[in-house]
């Protein structure tokens, strides 16, 4: 009723002002009334800001301004929010009286004057810091004038505006702000004149500055480092745990700077204790955290479960077979996998976990140098009778592992099989850390150099996290689930031994596990089918797999959120099994299909109709990925699926092959290029609406990097399959794109090495049109597949290149010694492709005649003589 009556309100003409009016001037009314009004007012700008006339915005921020020096902060705060609204929609140049207004309040003797005024400039400055950079009429830029004032404040008496001061400036700092370089002297010294100050607050804005300043401007550090350092020291050891975070903050971005990192080396016999101190549980920290140790029967809220994102697949040449898992558009998703973990574990970040992260950063940094100081607190910690000092030590021996692995190897025998113990200790929180530390060293003892390295380490670390997921605890099942994981995908083909164990245990916790941690699960089923392969097509070991996932997917709404990672773990199995996928594949596949249908559908109908919320489109692009799965699974079997009901999904790939959304398209034509091996006879009537599609996407600037990756790839499994006759009149199109893509060298690699090996499959069918432009690309050509690792597509890209060649020997002219040497780094050149490489150098050899010696001479002596031994040449 109440939101009836406003949005009936919201409809007077002069909303706006009544809004401002009880904002600014209804003094006797409650601080939430007027708040909450301000809120509205300040939303009901953003809303209709281009249809405000003029002169009501200036009456807002005229009056909102006046107001400013309010007794009540929550309400001067709403105002300074209104104001601030108002001039990040309009632009500062829009606004010239606003910041010369406010700097002018800053001298008020009114306290709460200059506090609302700080306010107000602080909002400005973070939503508008690349707009105060430019000049205005005037020609003075706005920074200019508002850092030197912003300084005079860092020593105000009041630690409120002492705050402002350096929370705002750093902004600048952060941002490596010109105007603030003529500045920055002044701004270390008056922010070292803070560095004892008694309020907290300030004290972390000095130490979130001081983070800044390496990030930004490390040469106005250095000078002073040893004070520095011993500052940051000092502080990091605060007690209070906040102050200690900020301060802690200070080596993990030290660490992160290649060019400094060698100048912490004299301290660091005292930085890694103090790290290793702040690991420790605080009694807040054990507060915040949900402390039960048998909580594996209490359900969990939708709240529990972070939200999940699916990435879409990418064809890559350093990740094997078509079509496998790869980065989401433009790679910048990909996350550590071990900082994931971490966070898995600790909702918030803390001094414990910057702590330990800032150790992990330093031993990669330092790698085995930072032993001499690790391990006699290590020692000392795993010793303790205090839990929580072992805890730390465990955690501590987890963070080192990637940087130290070679100096802690001597340690792991004795060390390995006292985590494993801890698997069983009385606190959770303390197996839960070890079964994460243990898997960090999950690759020493399966590669390790001590004798029998698998049956002594291996094994018992395994089985030991088997039992440590039927956990009564909910956090260590999930950190046994994680550390699990993490085992496999290192073991790879090593777990085939364990299958029938790993199953059946997987198959106990899917009766055990909660909503949150069936999540992991899925992914530690998918993980084993990528990590064993075929080894998991044995009947024995379907049988106990198969009716378990199988009972899921039949139950599951489609909207519930364990169908993302159900559709991955499907996917996986699918791969792994082949056609011992057969089976199961006619109902998974059709509800695929309908997903994709019905989300396309529903999508539609909600670009037409704004009160129909748009379904979640990662339903289809997971969708899509499974089918692609299935098609490689069961190869040209699965063409009687996909020719069900008119060749439904083709259709809908079509649809997805020309989706707004990025991550649809990069599926769709994942799936596309899978068709294309295993499907070609169901696709070619479409084929040329497919290249109407195909082509564009193509796209010189590689603005959508995986879509274009795909699109390329795709093109070329369709030429090969399509032959000269089928693809003739779409080869120029392609190679128009396909060769500037490949000569750039600012191409990503994988794009580039797509589009080589698909110009070598357009030579390789269509020489009569490509051969006569090989001059144009086969330097590159030569330079980008010379690395790839042996394989299929590799072959049929060479083969290409040897035909184009035959019929255009002098097109190789400029690129011969590349050729010569992309020929030798071949390692295990199938039959059919020796055969070519042996003709192709008899044919060059031929017509070089008397100069082939010194052709060849050119090159190194290894190579020289692999040319000669290899290829008769």
């Amino acid at each position: 009723q109440n939101n009836q009556r406003l949005e009936q309100l919201s409809q007077v003409p002069d909303f706006i002002n009544y809004l401002l009016y009880v904002l600014v001037c209804m003094k006797d009314e409650s601080s939430l009334v007027r708040t909450v009004a301000g809120l509205l007012l300040k939303n009901k700008v953003r809303q209709d800001f281009k249809q405000i006339p003029r002169t009501v915005l200036e009456y807002v921020v005229s009056k909102s301004i006046d107001g400013i020096g309010d007794p009540i902060t929550m309400v001067r705060h709403t105002l300074g929010t209104v104001v601030a609204t108002v001039v990040a929609l309009g632009k500062v140049s829009s606004w010239p009286d606003v910041l010369p207004r406010l700097l002018q309040l800053l001298d008020s003797g009114d306290y709460t004057v200059v506090e609302g005024s700080w306010d107000i400039l602080h909002k400005i400055c973070e939503e508008c810091d690349q707009e105060l950079e430019e000049p205005l009429a005037d020609g003075t830029r706005p920074l200019s004038v508002m850092i030197p004032k912003f300084l005079t404040f860092f020593g105000a008496e009041s630690p409120v505006l002492r705050e402002y001061a350096i929370s705002t400036t750093t902004l600048f700092v952060t941002l490596r702000s010109e105007s603030m370089q003529p500045m920055m002297d002044t701004f270390v010294v008056e922010l070292f004149k803070r560095a004892n100050d008694e309020n907290a607050e300030v004290l972390k804005s000095v130490c979130k500055a001081v983070v800044a300043l390496v990030d930004s401007r490390p040469d106005k550090l250095m000078p002073e480092l040893e004070n520095v350092v011993n500052y940051m020291i000092h502080t990091t050891q605060h007690s209070d745990p906040d102050i200690a975070m900020e301060a802690c903050e200070f080596w993990l971005s030290f660490c992160e700077q290649k060019e400094l990192v060698e100048s912490l080396k004299p301290f660091l016999n005292r930085v890694v204790p103090t790290l290793m101190r702040g690991m420790v549980y605080s009694e807040e920290d054990l507060l915040m955290l949900d402390n039960d140790d048998n909580d594996a029967v209490v359900p969990d809220s939708d709240q529990d479960i972070r939200p999940r994102h699916h990435r879409a697949r990418t064809h890559d040449q350093h990740q094997g077979d078509a079509g496998s898992d790869g980065e989401s558009d433009g790679g910048d998703d990909s996350d550590d996998d071990s900082d994931d973990d971490l966070d898995d574990y600790y909702a918030e970040w803390s001094l414990r976990k910057c702590s330990a992260a800032s150790l992990d950063v330093m031993s990669t940094a330092f790698g085995d140098q930072i032993l001499d100081f690790v391990l006699p607190v290590l020692r000392e910690e795993l010793a303790s009778d205090d839990w929580r000092v072992k805890e730390a030590g465990v955690l501590a021996l987890g963070a080192i592992a990637d940087g130290c692995m070679s100096g802690m190897g001597p340690h792991m025998p004795s060390l390995l099989p006292y985590l494993v113990q801890w698997f069983k200790h009385e606190k959770a929180l303390v197996r839960s850390i070890a079964c994460w530390s243990a898997s960090r060293y999950g690759k020493w003892a399966i590669y390790g150099a001590e004798p029998n390295t698998v049956k002594v380490y291996f094994e018992p670390l395994l089985a030991g996290l088997l039992e440590a997921m039927m956990d009564t605890s909910k956090r260590v099942q999930e950190a046994a689930c994680s550390a699990f994981a993490t085992i496999e995908e290192d073991a790879g083909p090593y777990m085939a031994p364990y299958i029938q164990p790993v199953l059946e245990t997987l198959a106990r916790a899917f009766g055990l596990y909660q909503r949150k941690n069936l999540i992991i699960l899925y992914d530690a089923v998918g993980t084993l089918a990528e990590a064993v392969g075929p080894e998991l097509n044995q009947p024995q070991y379907v049988q106990l797999l198969m009716p378990t996932i199988l009972e899921r997917w039949e139950n599951l709404q489609t909207y519930d959120q364990h169908m993302f990672p159900l559709f991955e773990c499907l996917s996986a199995i699918a791969l792994a099994l082949g056609s011992g996928f057969k089976p199961y594949a006619q109902p998974i596949y059709e509800r695929s299909v309908q997903i994709v249908g019905e989300t396309l559908q529903m999508c539609q109908q909600a670009s037409q109709d704004p009160s129909i919320d748009a379904p979640n489109k990662d339903l289809v692009i997971v969708a899509l990925d499974l089918i692609s799965s299935i098609v490689q699974a069961l190869g040209e079997e699965s063409q009687g699926l996909i020719a069900q009901h008119n060749c439904v999904a083709l259709q809908l790939v079509g649809m997805c092959m020309v989706d707004a959304e990025t991550d649809v398209r990069q599926s769709a034509f994942a799936l596309l290029g899978d068709l294309a091996m295993h499907c070609f006879a169901l696709i070619q009537p479409q084929l040329g609406e497919i290249m109407q599609q195909l082509v564009p996407q193509i796209d010189y600037n590689y603005q959508h990097l995986n879509v274009c990756n795909n699109a390329a790839w795709s093109a070329g499994e369709l030429a090969l399959k399509g032959g000269d006759e089928v693809i003739k009149p779409y080869v120029t199109p392609l190679l128009e794109r396909l060769v500037p893509l490949l000569n750039n060298e600012n191409t990503p690699l994988t794009l580039a090495e797509n589009a080589a090996i698909t110009i070598g499959r357009l030579g390789l069918v269509s020489p009569s049109v490509v051969a006569p432009n090989l001059e144009a690309f086969a330097q590159r050509w030569c330079v980008v597949l010379s690395s790839v690792k042996d394989n299929d597509e590799k072959s049929s890209a060479f083969q290409g290149m040897m035909t184009m060649i035959s019929a255009n020997p002098h097109g190789i002219s400029k690129a011969f010694l590349l050729f010569c040497q992309a020929a030798v780094n071949w390692q295990t050149p199938d039959a059919r492709l020796m055969e070519m490489f042996v003709q192709t150098f008899a044919g060059l050899k031929q017509m070089a005649g008397d100069e082939w010696e010194a052709s060849i001479g050119m090159l190194d002596p290894q190579s020289r003589q692999l040319v000669k031994e290899r290829f008769n040449a």
